[in-house]
């Protein structure tokens, strides 16, 4: 098999995994996740049951797989950063960066991106167990950015500040696509439009870390 006609078989599981992905975004948004099963998410996307389990084992896989902002991006975009440049700088770039590179490349590259990304955090949060691991699956994340902004305040990772500080820094991203102002957006929001949206909750998190400072040297 030639080196192009790999590259094509690739692409054409791309489409097919994101063709299954989002016929079962729309259905578990319709009928709800748990009453949606594999045999109408492969109708739906018009391929075989086996095709659907074969790219994802297991349902909650649908959501969860793939996930563009992963743990080591953000573990190495914080251990690069500047000598003057904090971690909550370090984060809303790295989170600007990664939503930009979501958006235009790769198979989902095609002006839905953002659509799907609201309608699956809809999906977990509307599900007790599925919002359970998504929450824990965010731990991680809040571990390494405590650390990095205990680094910046002189503070063990650990102390109350840094955690409190990356609670809320990680929290907000999280809760992003819910908000009320994420709503107002168009249908098809840009990266541009949602990084407005990483701005505040930046900010929320940078005064907070400014008042609690404040407040400890009283």
């Amino acid at each position: 098999m030639t080196a192009e006609q790999v590259d094509r078989q690739q692409r054409r599981k791309a489409r097919t995994r994101l063709a299954i992905q989002t016929a079962a975004l729309e259905l578990f948004a319709e009928r709800g996740y748990r009453e949606t099963t594999i045999n109408d998410i492969a109708e739906r996307a018009d391929v075989a049951p086996r095709t659907v389990t074969v790219h994802f084992p297991a349902k909650e896989e649908l959501l969860f797989d793939a996930e563009p902002f992963t743990l080591d991006d953000l573990s190495k975009r914080l251990s690069a950063r500047g000598p003057r440049e904090s971690a909550l700088a370090a984060l809303r770039d790295w989170m600007a960066t990664t939503m930009t590179q979501a958006e235009t490349s790769g198979p989902e590259a095609d002006g839905h991106f953002w659509e799907r990304r609201a309608l699956r955090a809809h999906i977990i949060n509307t599900e007790p167990e599925l919002r359970g691991r998504a929450r824990a699956s965010y731990y991680p994340f809040e571990r390494v950015l405590a650390e990095a902004i205990g680094n910046d305040l002189g503070q063990p990772g650990n102390a109350l500040i840094p955690r409190l500080a990356a609670l809320s820094a990680v929290a907000g991203l999280r809760e992003l696509y819910e908000s009320d102002e994420a709503y107002a957006l168009a249908a098809r929001p840009r990266a541009a439009e949602l990084v407005k949206l990483v701005d505040t909750v930046i900010g929320f998190a940078r005064a907070g870390i400014e008042d609690a400072r404040r407040f400890s040297r009283t």
